[in-house]
């Protein structure tokens, strides 16, 4: 959904439901002001928590975000910093939690349930050597569902759709099902945003 065709529908929603919608949008327009890259036209649906240091956040146009989300992008200076890029149409869900030291990039149209983590990092090491950092890459349309986990170094594929609970080590082909620790392809899915392309526009880098 454009912001066009997000005013054209406020005309037919009733007056509490349009104010709800505008008071979340105003909100997340002033936060992306103050803390992301660019301004943004952005749904924030209650308690956000932005960690920042030595790095930006990026979050497209129209994209939800559900109370408690947290967003934590910290570099480890200089010119190694870390990036959070989120595309269009997105939804974060309640409590979910990133995590960035180098890059997270989740593309336009998809879909993150409720207390979710996604990290590119582990935070220490199991061997007193340095912090393993390696960026996270989700595509387009894809839907990760409630509770799962997603490791340092993965690539998940448009149209991708991750099983509640999973826990993501390995990268996961296009329109692809995974489910399970350590998460494996269940079976092909067509397409969950299949009828729906205004979700799944082709990210351009």
């Amino acid at each position: 959904m454009r912001p066009a065709e997000f005013l054209n529908k406020l005309i037919h929603r009733s007056p509490l439901q349009a104010a709800s919608a505008v008071f979340r949008f105003a909100r997340g327009y002033v936060i992306s002001c103050l803390n992301f890259e660019r301004r943004a036209l952005v749904s924030v649906r209650g308690g956000l928590r932005i960690v920042r240091r030595d790095g930006t956040i990026s979050v497209g146009d129209m994209t939800d975000l559900w109370p408690g989300v947290k967003l934590s992008c910290q570099g480890r200076g200089g010119v190694d910093r870390a990036r959070i890029r989120i595309g269009r149409n997105c939804s974060i869900g309640d409590r979910t939690e990133i995590h960035a030291g180098r890059l997270i990039d989740i593309g336009h149209g998809s879909i993150i349930a409720w207390d979710c983590v996604i990290m590119d990092r582990d935070y220490h090491s199991t061997d007193n050597g340095p912090e393993l950092v390696r960026p996270v890459t989700i595509g387009n349309g894809v839907w990760i569902g409630c509770r799962a986990i997603i490791l340092k170094g993965v690539t998940i594929g448009e149209g991708a759709v991750v099983a509640a609970g999973a826990v993501v080590t390995k990268d996961v082909s296009p329109f692809t099902l995974v489910a399970g620790n350590p998460a494996r392809a269940v079976k092909r899915v067509a397409g969950w945003r299949k009828g729906r392309p205004s979700l799944t526009i082709s990210r351009k880098t």
